[in-house]
């Protein structure tokens, strides 16, 4: 088995896992949280069997991808991961019961194709010699990724909004993160301690968590996860692709047809993405206080008036 296909076969199967890791974790947040709340979301998700078995297989997940990134180029690895959409997609209908309306569906597959064509119309191909981005060149983009996640939470907190910003900043972390694993692992090729003296570790370290978390944020917000999710992994691509061909000496093809169907299929997408977000919020899990996780809903007490007082 070439390096490449076993690169595809472990992109798949680490979009599946992630796939259906954002699903269980959007289940295990149950109801929003509220005054109330005692330790507000994170202590949701710490007492939820639910998150707990989406993080592991989201770790597994990444596991998966850092193999694929280390055997495959950056663009195929995460063009590829784009199969998370449909697992998403599936998932979300077995473990939330949403059933996908056929204005989702075919914003999905709008967008899967759209991305798959992307893929076919540049087939892009590893560099003879392994290229990786300087140290300064890490940390001026690891700079920036931190500022827009930044600045996609605070106008998440100031402001009432789908997730949509959220959803763009965490494909551009997930996208940053990608880039620092790859660099991590052409690294280790010299030697273990390779890495420890380069910052891409350190920025996978830091971006990356910090991009789940704020995932977490984008998937309680969507109107739907798949439609999250889709943003999520429109953005990550982009930025394996700028990086695979900037940084990591990857090559696309450039011809007028390649590129008439790049675009054509770039418009897909947009237009995929867009039939996912203007749909009306399906009713979430926890919006019927009957529906709360872990609590059972009781009825507001009948005020009456006795004697002249008010009582329940």
């Amino acid at each position: 088995m070439s390096s490449s296909s076993l690169a595809v076969l472990c992109a798949v199967a680490a979009a599946t896992l992630l796939g259906c890791a954002t699903v269980a974790q959007r289940r295990g947040m149950g109801a929003p949280t509220g005054p109330s709340d005692p330790g507000g979301l994170v202590a949701i998700l710490v007492r939820s069997r639910w998150w707990w078995a989406g993080t592991i297989a989201s770790v597994a997940g990444l596991g998966l991808q850092f193999l694929a990134l280390s055997t495959g180029p950056l663009i195929v690895v995460q063009t590829t991961m784009v199969a998370s959409i449909v697992v998403t997609t599936l998932a979300e209908s077995l473990l939330l019961r949403r059933r996908p309306t056929p204005r989702r569906w075919t914003g999905m597959v709008l967008t899967t194709l759209g991305l798959a064509t992307v893929l076919v119309a540049l087939s892009p191909t590893s560099a003879a010699v392994t290229v990786t981005p300087s140290a300064s060149s890490v940390v001026v983009l690891a700079g920036i990724t931190l500022a827009l996640l930044a600045g996609a939470t605070l106008r998440a907190r100031l402001t009432a909004t789908t997730g949509i910003a959220l959803s763009v900043a965490t494909g551009l972390g997930y996208g940053v993160t990608a880039v620092a694993l790859k660099t991590v692992g052409a690294e280790l090729a010299s030697g273990w301690t390779v890495p420890l003296g380069h910052p891409a570790l350190w920025t996978a370290v830091v971006v990356g968590p910090l991009s789940v978390l704020l995932s977490q944020d984008a998937l309680r917000r969507a109107r739907a996860v798949a439609a999250a999710v889709s943003v999520i992994v429109v953005i990550d691509p982009v930025v394996g692709l700028l990086a695979g061909v900037a940084w990591f000496g990857e090559h696309v093809v450039v011809t007028p047809l390649s590129l008439t169907a790049a675009l054509a299929a770039a418009v897909a997408v947009v237009v995929g993405i867009v039939l996912g977000h203007t749909e009306p919020r399906p009713p979430r899990p926890g919006d019927d206080p009957s529906e709360r996780t872990g609590s059972t809903a009781r009825p507001e007490p009948v005020m009456t008036s006795v004697g002249g007082r008010t009582r329940p």
